[in-house]
C-alpha cells in the first residue's frame, strides 16, 4: 500500500519574473511594484508534484508537434464529472476549449445575434460583461439581492429580463465569483425552468465547482434532468489545480443541436483543441491523485477563508461575506467612503493589491475581493495590514 502524500501548502514560491500577471503586471495596474498581490484569482499554492513530474517527463522528449484529441482526455473528464459531481456524460458531449471565457465567447456567437440581449447576475466575473459587449450584444444586468449578508437571485427582475424577446442567453457563475455563493438545486431548477419557459439558453460557468466547503454542496447544472437539455456547462482545471497558464478547459452540452452549433463556432475560430501540456494535465489531474490533492487543498483553503473572514468581521464597518466556495473573500468597504480613496489607502498604506468591486459590475462599487489562495504565512499578515487601516 502506497504511503499517503501530505501536501505542504505553507511553502511560499517566488513568482516574480515568471511573467505571472499577478506579480509582473502590478506596475501596469496599480502604479507600483511595492505591494503584495491578492487580486488575480490564481493561487500562490504550488501545483501538485505529480503533475510537475508528468510535464517534466514529457518535456524530456525533444519534439512538441501536433497532438491528437486522444480518448484518455475524454475518459478523464468523464471520470471526474461522475466521481466529483455525480454527473454522467458521454465523450460526444465534451468539447475542448482554451478557456471558459473562450467557451462563453463561442456560445455568444453560436446562440445569439448582434443586438440581442444576454442576462448576467451581478456582481459577477468581469469578462461576462466585456465579452458580451465585444460581440455587440447588449448586457442585461440583473443585480443580485443581499439578504442576511448572502446573495439571492432577484426572481422578479430575472423573469422580466428573460421574457424580453431579444434575450437569448443568461450567463451564470456557479459557484458565484466574487462572493463564493453556492447555488442550490432548487434555485438552479427554478432558473432553468424560467429559461425553458422563455426559450433562453443557460450557460453555466462551473470553474470554481471543485473548491466547495461543507456543508455546502455544488450542484452542476447538468445534474438536473429537467433542464440540462437547455444548458451549456463550462469547466476547467485552472482554478482547482492552479494551472490557468496551461489554457485547458472544456464544455459539456447534452443537447446535440446546441452542441453542434457551439462546436461549429469553435472550429471556425480554431479553438476546438487545447495544447499538448494541457492534455497531459487533464489526464493526470482528473484522477484519484487529483481527488486527494483537492481534498487536502480545500481543507487548507477553508481554514484560510475562516480566519480572514473573522479578522475582517472584527473591524467596525467592514462587511465580508463568508464564501461557501472559491478561495475568494468578497468584502464591503463602503462604510469608509469612496472606493477610489479606499483603493489608494490599500495600495499606499497597507501595501496590498486587491480586485476592485467595479470590475464585477456597478453593484460591486465599494467592495473588494481578496484572494486567499496563499500560504497563511503570507496571507494573514497582509489581512492584518488591511484591518490596521481602521
Amino acid at each position: 500500500m502506497e504511503e499517503k502524500i501530505i501536501y505542504d501548502f505553507d511553502n511560499i514560491v517566488d513568482r516574480a519574473g515568471t511573467h505571472s500577471e499577478k506579480y509582473d503586471a502590478l506596475k501596469r495596474y496599480f502604479g507600483t511594484t511595492q505591494v503584495e498581490p491578492f487580486w488575480v484569482a490564481d493561487m500562490d499554492i504550488p501545483t501538485p508534484t505529480f503533475l510537475s513530474d508528468a510535464l517534466k517527463n514529457r518535456t524530456d522528449h525533444s519534439l512538441y508537434g501536433y497532438t491528437e484529441k486522444h480518448s484518455s482526455i475524454y475518459e478523464s473528464i468523464i471520470w471526474w464529472m461522475n466521481d466529483q459531481h455525480d454527473v454522467d456524460v458521454g465523450a460526444n458531449m465534451i468539447t475542448l476549449s482554451p478557456s471558459v471565457v473562450c467557451t462563453i465567447s463561442m456560445a455568444i456567437q453560436a446562440f445569439s445575434s448582434i443586438g440581442d440581449r444576454i442576462v448576467v447576475l451581478s456582481p459577477v466575473y468581469g469578462p461576462f460583461f466585456s465579452t458580451v459587449k465585444l460581440h455587440d450584444r447588449e448586457v442585461s444586468d440583473c443585480p443580485l439581492l443581499i439578504n442576511c449578508n448572502r446573495y439571492e437571485m432577484n426572481w422578479n427582475l430575472i423573469e422580466t429580463e428573460l421574457s424580453n424577446t431579444k434575450t437569448k442567453m443568461i450567463l451564470l457563475c456557479n459557484p458565484q465569483n466574487p462572493s463564493g455563493r453556492v447555488w442550490t438545486y432548487k434555485e438552479l431548477l427554478n432558473l432553468g425552468q424560467l429559461c425553458q419557459k422563455y426559450n433562453v439558453i443557460l450557460i453555466s460557468d462551473e470553474i470554481h465547482s471543485d473548491i466547495v466547503y461543507q456543508p455546502a454542496k455544488h450542484t452542476s447544472i447538468l445534474s438536473i434532468p429537467e433542464i440540462r437539455d437547455n444548458c451549456v456547462m463550462a469547466h476547467s482545471i485552472g482554478k482547482t489545480f492552479n494551472t490557468s497558464g496551461l489554457k485547458s478547459s472544456f464544455s459539456i452540452v447534452p443537447n446535440e443541436k446546441l452542441r453542434s452549433k457551439l462546436q461549429r463556432m469553435h472550429r471556425l475560430s480554431h479553438t476546438d483543441n487545447i495544447n499538448l501540456f494541457g492534455k497531459i494535465a487533464i489526464t493526470r489531474l482528473f484522477t484519484p491523485d487529483g481527488r486527494e490533492y483537492k481534498k487536502q487543498l480545500n481543507n487548507y483553503l477553508n481554514d484560510n477563508i475562516k480566519q480572514v473572514y473573522e479578522m475582517l468581521s472584527g473591524v467596525k464597518g467592514l462587511k465580508p461575506m463568508l464564501p461557501e466556495a472559491t478561495f475568494l473573500v468578497w468584502c464591503d468597504f463602503n462604510f469608509y467612503g469612496s472606493w477610489r480613496n479606499m483603493s489608494h489607502r490599500l495600495i499606499n498604506e497597507a501595501k496590498i493589491a486587491l480586485s476592485g468591486g467595479t470590475f464585477f459590475g456597478p453593484s460591486g462599487e465599494g467592495w473588494f475581493r481578496i484572494n486567499c489562495g496563499h500560504s497563511r504565512k503570507q496571507l494573514l499578515p497582509a489581512v492584518e495590514r488591511i484591518c490596521s487601516l481602521f
